[in-house]
């Protein structure tokens, strides 16, 4: 998922066109494939869709939740991984929040620059703490907005 955001993002491209792009190109034979492997490729397409979908909001949020830097200083595997992450927080609410920020973290710490996984956190962990967990980007972007109005009176 994070090499189709990756290849979409270096290219300016919709994300579901460059996961179609990559699966005509590295298409497997279908006999082949494993019952698991078709059920994460249709998580990959389900995510990628909600990335696509809501890539403009979730990237007002990562801008605005990563103080003093603009999108397009973050470097591209950061800037996905968090997109990938928000989505999959405020699409798949079957899935943990934790274990969304842990997997990030990981994929931070593996793929990522040295301060990646920090970086990661520090982000992730903002919307890891509300309650009660928003289900659309939407309700990300309001909850954050409140939660900022809120510390600003106090």
């Amino acid at each position: 998922m994070l090499q189709v955001l990756f290849a979409a993002d270096a290219r300016q491209q919709d994300p579901l066109e460059a996961l179609e792009f990559l699966e005509s190109h590295f298409h497997g034979d279908d006999d082949e494939e494993l019952k698991l492997h078709r059920v994460m490729k249709d998580f990959a397409r389900q995510l990628v869709a909600a990335v696509s979908k809501d890539q403009a909001i979730i990237d007002g949020l990562i801008s605005k939740l990563s103080h003093n830097w603009k999108l397009y200083r973050i470097n591209r595997v950061d800037r996905n991984i968090l997109r990938m992450a928000i989505a999959e927080m405020t699409s798949f609410p079957e899935i943990p929040g934790r274990v969304v920020l842990n997997e990030a973290i990981e994929i931070g710490k593996k793929y990522g620059a040295e301060n990646s996984a920090a970086f990661i956190n520090g982000i992730l962990d903002r919307i890891h703490m509300l309650e009660p967990r928003p289900r659309s980007t939407e309700e990300l972007q309001k909850s954050l907005t409140e939660l900022d109005q809120n510390s600003s009176t106090d």
